[in-house]
């Protein structure tokens, strides 16, 4: 009983700071931010966040392809479902959406779908790594020609690196996965990036990036739907160092997850919509 009191009363102190910010938090600035945002921006920003998607899941099917012969398509469509229900709901949602439908569409086995999730996560981590690390040196030292070479130095090191895990040694075809990631992380880094200028809001390069990694180690666990309240959260955060207004960096936050979350749940719903017509109507 006691434990329980104690709970009852932190959730009644954490709702009671919750809503003396809202009432305090100058939301007319936020929306008027909102109401003057550059939509082209934003608009190619949101293209930039689908074509990431793509590439994820391109690289994706590379790692499925030596345990099960999944189409380009399938893998498409079971990553951008996916996005969509992990969009809306917790934890490994958006996970078991994309291992059903390649399960049901392409008969690869739960097994070999699960360990493939597995093996990406490790790549792209590693991809973004070879991100970050270009993105410094691109900043310190821009010359094309040695960016090139120190790209592909890096991309043999992680494939090095990633010969190491147990699971990936009988693998011989990392590069095509790691360097479709480290194109998904730049693409990524530019939805973050125009999304926030598209709040008007003149950012640096290097913040965008901060504001990338705060959001997706904020977002690891995916406590809430679509990690909703963690990207603006890391928009503020990030944007701290320029000294933007927290009520202007909410703005750019809430703008950045829109461009995220909405046009992937459009193209999600239509893909569930699409497939569960194709359920009901095939014989058994």
């Amino acid at each position: 009983m006691r434990g329980r009191w104690w709970t009852r009363l932190g959730g009644a102190v954490a709702l009671a700071v919750t809503l003396c910010f809202a009432a305090h938090f100058p939301w007319r600035d936020t929306w008027s931010v909102l109401a003057g945002a550059d939509w082209t921006l934003l608009a190619a920003a949101g293209g930039l966040n689908l074509l990431s998607l793509a590439a994820k899941a391109w690289a994706w099917q590379l790692l499925l392809l030596p345990a099960a012969q999944v189409r380009w398509r399938t893998a498409q469509e079971a990553v951008f479902t996916g996005a969509a229900v992990g969009a809306v709901g917790v934890g490994v949602s958006g996970e078991a959406a994309r291992l059903h439908l390649v399960g049901r569409r392409d008969g690869v086995s739960a097994a070999a779908a699960l360990q493939s999730i597995v093996t990406s996560r490790v790549v792209e981590a590693a991809a973004l790594g070879l991100f970050l690390v270009t993105a410094v040196l691109a900043v310190a030292a821009p010359d094309t020609r040695r960016l090139v070479l120190l790209g592909a130095g890096l991309l043999a090191a992680g494939i090095a690196l990633l010969r190491w895990v147990p699971w990936l040694r009988p693998r011989v075809r990392l590069a095509g996965p790691i360097a479709l990631n480290v194109a998904g992380w730049a693409l990524q880094w530019g939805t973050y990036h125009w999304s926030i200028a598209g709040a008007r809001i003149a950012v640096a390069p290097s913040l965008s990036v901060l504001v990338l990694v705060l959001a997706n180690v904020g977002g690891i666990l995916r406590l809430t739907p679509g990690n909703l309240g963690i990207v603006p959260g890391a928009v503020i955060l990030g944007l701290r160092p320029a000294r933007v207004p927290v009520a202007r960096a909410l703005a750019a936050g809430l703008a950045l997850q829109a461009v995220q979350v909405l046009p992937v749940l459009v193209i999600g719903l239509a893909l569930l919509g699409r497939h569960g017509m194709k359920t009901r109507t095939t014989p058994p």
